[in-house]
């Protein structure tokens, strides 16, 4: 029995991607990477944008970010914010120094939140949902947000929980952290800092599903999606890239196409009864929304879905 789950813990180890997070404090790659070990992603502190107007570029990042490319590995770049400075300011000059470096659709961006410059929890928590918001906008992919247990407790990321964590918790063995509210999972676990680098593994079974998960989402192919709908469509999509549409069917039921991990699925009836005119749709959070439609007594009924649209209720 006891080799048996050894095994199983063998197993679930290996669905973890080890990585490590790299800023100027470790020097070049050639000075790091046989600390590393055997990594399938590091992620690179770019940018700074200090209270006192400093705009701060990690000197080696640039040989971080070209290392990691010829190595195939994974890549995060990552900003430190300063909630006292402009949000705004902040996101453009972190896209700025990324776009020099070079931007895949596989790599994904971070906002390091773990100072409150001596604002308020809520003025933290709103800084934060506004880089993070400008962020999505600017790159087309979800952000990750690193930051640590009590800065969490104390409110300071109550608005974030749509966004993938990062957690430091070095008091957690790796790949069993602590998750704090409002997040139910977690994406990256920062479990060692007491060396000369920072180790992490990553909640992906792969390097592949990782890059996919926090890279920017593949576009829905253009084509002809069939189906026979027979009002005007209307369509959502959510920060990880699903998209659904719906319109009004020969039927008479609302009828309605999801687009998620690179394919379009089937055509389905989603209304509980027949239905008149176009339907409408609102998304919002981590896969949450609604579908309204009038039925045959002219009433409005409302649809909800918390998975992106698998199912409505």
């Amino acid at each position: 029995m006891l080799s048996l789950l050894r095994r199983l813990e063998s197993r679930a180890a290996r669905k973890l991607q080890a990585g490590v997070d790299v800023s100027s404090f470790q020097g070049l790659p050639t000075t790091w990477r046989k600390e590393a070990g055997n990594i399938s992603w590091a992620a690179v502190k770019l940018t700074e944008l200090e209270p006192d107007g400093t705009r701060y570029v990690n000197p080696d990042a640039a040989a971080d970010w070209k290392w990691l490319e010829t190595g195939h590995k994974g890549r995060l770049a990552y900003l430190f914010g300063h909630p006292s400075v402009s949000a705004a300011d902040t996101v453009s000059f972190f896209v700025t120094e990324l776009r020099k470096l070079g931007l895949t659709r596989a790599d994904g961006v971070v906002l390091d939140l773990e100072v409150t410059d001596g604002r308020t929890a809520a003025e933290v928590d709103t800084w934060g949902a506004t880089v993070m918001a400008d962020l999505v906008k600017r790159l087309q992919r979800r952000p990750v947000l690193y930051t640590f247990l009590s800065f969490v407790q104390e409110g300071n990321c109550s608005r974030l929980g749509r966004y993938p964590l990062w957690i430091a918790d070095p008091s957690s063995p790796a790949g069993k952290p602590r998750v704090p509210k409002p997040w139910s999972t977690w994406a990256i676990h920062q479990y060692d800092i007491t060396g000369p680098i920072d180790r992490d593994v990553a909640n992906y079974p792969s390097l592949k599903a990782m890059t996919d998960a926090l890279g920017k989402p593949k576009e829905p192919d253009v084509h002809d999606l069939g189906g026979s709908i027979v009002s005007a469509v209307t369509s959502i999509r959510w920060d990880d890239g699903v998209l659904v549409v719906a319109g009004l069917g020969k039927d008479g039921f609302v009828q309605a196409a999801r687009w998620d991990s690179g394919t379009w699925g089937p055509w389905r009836n989603v209304s509980l009864g027949k239905a008149k005119g176009a339907p409408g749709l609102v998304a919002w959070g981590n896969g949450d929304g609604h579908l309204y439609y009038t039925n045959e007594s002219d009433h409005v009924v409302e649809l909800y879905t918390a998975d992106s649209g698998r199912t409505w209720t």
